[in-house]
């Protein structure tokens, strides 16, 4: 802005400067000639004196090589001329002094020369003979004065381009100063120029609208993100560049990185971002180490035009590992129930048949029996894990540990002394709040577990104590153990380390299924130690009441 008022200050004051100096001149010149028209009348009025007295004698005692006077008739012929023959001199009729002076006693012109660069000026008089005088003055038209007189003009010139430089400079710093001082946040703050605070006002109304819409636009960015952060699936936002625009909590968690690029440099989302970019909604599956990430990718329009995508994650490990489970528990229940059945089925129709022989016609019936009941008990804990599965909340009494130790333990003293397994006990009174049922179901599958997979005449210790904050529920068995490979899998449905030891002592392999839902439910832990061929251990903790 500076050098915009610097150039155009200094322009007008050339501009200025150079018209005045031109008129000027034209003024002087113009007074000059006023001057000299004077002048020359009042010699034209001696000359005629001397004519009317002495004639041509008197012209031609007048030698000044400034002044011609020239002597007419009154038709314009040349009687006498102080400065060339008048034989050689055409009329002077038409001349503009001439006629003027014959019609109104006097008269004057000025005629320029162009090859001479002069101009010269004629006065003419009227005698009483009716004769005409004329004096002319021959001096230097404006164009000759003005380059005779260049080099000083030139002097002039330039000195006055340098001041006007100067005060040019000067005005374009004072006058943009408060311009440049105008805080553009705040324009009315300080007083400027009257002229441009109509300007000033409404950049003021525009930083206001402006500061309100980014504090709205602030705000619906914080609700986004706090709906976009709070959302459990990942959510991705690219432009139409594909650069990220907005990654959400649940997307860095899910592909536990901090790192866009990182997430978007896998081949599977590459495939999905170039199949959005040419208008399809692309999925898929991705593995990231023990999770299971379905990935969907969407084009996103404006007005029909492409803008960017947007990528939904969602974690469904949980999903896949209900459906492998779902899959696995209906295909262990065909099997189990496959398996008592075909056993009944073949044993009804030998007897159907009558193809057992008389004495072994006991056993059948005490088979299909054994198998019926294995088969119930199998439907019992499938109904009773189902139960488990859809329950969320109890009914929860303050009852002891070792009231439901000893029910269970009298319940199975049938099946210990089958195998001749002494069950010792070390119970500590151990309050807690829970439902007695639950409780009970934890001992007595935890215990028949025990019993199971234990070696004849060997022992099992049942014991409950406590500590300051939990009630401890111990079950500890002198049986075959369990293989490190393998604990971390025994809770789950129809899962057997031995299956065919598992189907010779009679177990479902839902019991222990039971018991961590049923320890679940009621706000307890469990945990396992066990050593092949040596034995295992299971610990419940649970809050103490």
């Amino acid at each position: 802005m500076k050098k915009k008022l610097f150039k155009n200050i200094l322009l007008s004051m050339v501009v200025t400067l150079t018209v005045c100096m031109s008129l000027m001149i034209l003024v002087l010149n113009k007074n000059f000639i006023k001057i000299e028209i004077g002048q020359l009348a009042k010699e034209a009025t001696l000359a005629s004196s001397g004519v009317e007295n002495d004639g041509e004698s008197y012209l031609e005692s007048i030698n000044d090589p400034d002044y011609r006077i020239t002597w007419l008739d009154n038709a314009g012929n040349v009687l006498y001329d102080t400065q060339v023959n008048s034989a050689t001199m055409e009329n002077h009729s038409s001349r503009e002094e001439f006629k003027k002076a014959m019609n109104e006693g006097e008269g004057s012109s000025i005629r320029y020369s162009s090859t001479m660069l002069q101009q010269n000026i004629y006065y003419a008089v009227k005698l009483n003979d009716n004769t005409i005088l004329r004096i002319a003055e021959t001096y230097d038209s404006v164009l000759f004065l003005t380059l005779r007189l260049l080099t000083p003009i030139l002097w002039i010139y330039i000195l006055a381009i340098a001041i006007s430089g100067f005060l040019a400079n000067y005005l374009s710093k004072r006058i943009s100063k408060p311009i440049n001082e105008i805080d553009l946040d705040h324009p009315l703050s300080k007083p400027s120029y009257e002229e441009i605070q109509p300007l000033l006002t409404r950049v003021d109304s525009q930083n206001k609208q402006i500061e309100k819409q980014i504090a709205d636009l602030h705000q619906k960015k914080k609700e986004f993100n706090s709906v976009t952060d709070n959302i459990s699936e990942g959510l991705i936002l690219l432009n139409k560049e594909t650069e990220v625009v907005s990654i959400n909590n649940a997307a860095r968690q899910l592909f536990q990185t901090e790192n866009q690029n990182a997430i978007l440099s896998s081949e599977e989302i590459k495939d999905l971002i170039e199949k959005a970019k040419q208008g399809k909604e692309a999925e898929t599956i991705l593995r990231k180490d023990e999770a299971i990430i379905r990935i969907i990718a969407n084009p996103i329009y404006s007005h029909s035009v492409f803008t960017g995508i947007s990528i939904l994650a969602f974690d469904v490990t949980n999903t896949y590992e209900a459906e492998r489970t779902r899959k696995e528990f209906t295909a262990n229940v065909s099997h189990e129930l496959k398996t008592p059945l075909q056993t009944i089925m073949g044993s009804a129709e030998l007897l159907q048949n009558h193809l057992v022989k008389q004495d072994d016609i006991h056993s059948f019936y005490e088979k299909i029996h054994q198998e019926s009941s294995r088969m119930l008990t199998l439907i019992d804990d499938i109904i009773r894990l189902s139960q488990l599965d859809e329950s969320s909340q109890v009914e929860e009494n303050i009852l002891r540990i070792n009231d439901s130790a000893k029910e269970a333990i009298n319940s199975l003293k049938e099946s210990a002394k089958k195998k001749n397994i002494q069950i010792h006990t070390n119970m500590n009174e151990a309050f807690i709040k829970a439902n007695s049922r639950l409780i009970y179901e934890i001992i007595y599958n935890l215990i028949d577990n025990a019993i199971r997979y234990s070696n004849n005449d060997s022992s099992i210790e049942v014991s409950t104590y406590t500590d300051i904050h939990h009630a401890y529920l111990k079950v500890k068995d002198h049986g075959i153990g369990i293989p490190l490979e393998d604990q971390s899998r025994i809770f789950e449905r129809f899962y057997r380390v031995d299956k065919s030891h598992s189907r010779a002592t009679g177990g479902t392999g839902l019991g222990l299924s039971i018991v961590k839902h049923a320890v679940k439910l009621s706000h307890g832990t469990i945990a396992l130690e066990s050593e092949l061929n040596k034995g295992s251990t299971f610990t419940v903790a649970f809050p103490k009441a």
